[in-house]
């Protein structure tokens, strides 16, 4: 029975591995992976009397145990890109190992160190909380691994309070074995180690499969949506607040091909890449870009006016058009624009089809210029005065 806990830790361990093994971008599966598979060293060491002498099996698995805590709690923060601080870690290391070197070797006293393990390893879970509260304001997986952390820390201190009376007067590892103390270890470890364990694979399940969702949805040149990403955006079929429209927007390079053709792909994909990103720093952050095919993109601008769309849409061109596209020497890139509104009850794509249409007529008027369905002519003086 007392085996139970670090064969079930090592082969959650041995799970996270594997998913990390699945998808080797989720770095942080790995991290999670070797903090199990410590504490599961930790608990061996410490239910099987390896080595056999009580203070180095003291001072051993207890480092091995802060280690483990230290690791599960670095792999979350890893999830979203933070880190234990390193100077940190290692001081909780050495104060746990070193106190209980001290309450074996100079002053013995078995209460000292049970103190000192359960609440080392509370502080270090409890400190990664600290870090990671940011997860309370994400997703629910995000709110599920903060609080499946703050619970794993928390639960330290009551059970260790509430029990720790009943190894008063213990003096050997077989008194000590019989204690309330020890029993409570066994059956909350074997409880919380499976949940959290469970759990701990069910976000990593949700982090594979979004991360797979997420690639078939997005362009690996740009990484904007694709034309699969958008059409799932698009069925969500919302409505514009009171006074304002939805704007289906379509644009592209002008005479990208001789681009491609006198440059090299290369720099095509580069400029592509640039295009782009001119397009996102110009939308607002709710609005939606996609590329439709080759040099061509698609816009979703919701909530909006018939005349910010179109300033929008000026604010682009004006930037491409004065962008500095390494590759090209002083060539100069444009693009056009075709706008139009998205209807009650239409299909985003019929509505993306009319902006096409009014792409076109920008095109055939010169190119570099936005035309809208509702407003026909090029917007602005300098929009009709360049001509490529």
């Amino acid at each position: 029975m007392k085996f139970v806990p670090p064969v079930l830790f090592l082969l959650f361990g041995f799970a996270l591995a594997g998913l990390w093994a699945l998808e080797r971008k989720l770095r942080f599966a790995l991290t999670l992976a070797a903090g199990f598979g410590t504490l599961s060293l930790a608990m061996f060491s410490q239910f099987g009397g390896w080595p056999p002498d009580i203070g180095r099996n003291a001072v051993i698995s207890g480092t091995l145990y802060v280690l483990g805590a230290l690791l599960v709690g670095e792999g979350i923060l890893q999830r979203s890109g933070r880190r234990f601080p390193s100077v940190v870690a290692v001081a909780y290391i050495v104060a746990v190992a070193g106190g209980l070197w001290y309450f074996f070797y100079v002053d013995r006293s078995l209460i000292a160190r049970i103190y000192i393990l359960n609440f080392g390893m509370a502080l270090v879970l409890l400190h990664a909380c600290w870090l990671a509260r940011h997860l309370t304001a994400g997703t629910r997986t995000d709110k599920a691994l903060f609080y499946l952390l703050l619970i794993c820390g928390l639960h330290f201190l009551p059970r260790t309070l509430i029990s720790i009376r009943s190894a008063v007067g213990v003096t050997t590892p077989e008194q000590f074995g019989q204690t309330e103390f020890w029993q409570s270890l066994m059956l909350t470890t074997t409880l919380l180690g499976a949940a959290a364990g469970l759990c701990l694979l069910g976000i990593l399940v949700v982090d594979v499969v979004s991360k797979l969702r997420q690639e078939r949805d997005l362009d690996p040149l740009t990484g904007v949506l694709n034309r699969r990403g958008l059409d799932r955006y698009t069925k969500r079929g919302e409505e514009p607040s009171p006074g304002l429209i939805r704007v289906a927007a379509i644009c592209d390079l002008d005479k990208f091909k001789a681009i491609n053709d006198s440059f090299g792909h290369d720099i095509g994909d580069a400029v592509l890449t640039q295009f782009a990103e001119i397009i996102r720093q110009n939308m607002r952050s709710g609005d939606v870009l996609a590329r439709t095919g080759g040099e061509e993109f698609a816009l979703v601008l919701e909530d909006i006016t018939e005349e910010q769309a179109l300033a929008l849409a000026e604010r682009v061109r004006s930037a491409v058009e004065a962008a500095n596209f390494p590759g090209l020497g002083r060539g100069r890139v444009t693009c056009s624009f075709g706008l139009a509104r998205i209807l009650p009850g239409e299909a985003f794509w019929a509505s993306l089809k009319r902006a096409d249409k009014a792409l076109y007529e920008a095109k055939g008027a010169g190119r570099n210029r936005i035309r809208a369905e509702w407003q026909r002519g090029a917007v602005g003086a300098q929009a009709s005065a360049h001509r490529p």
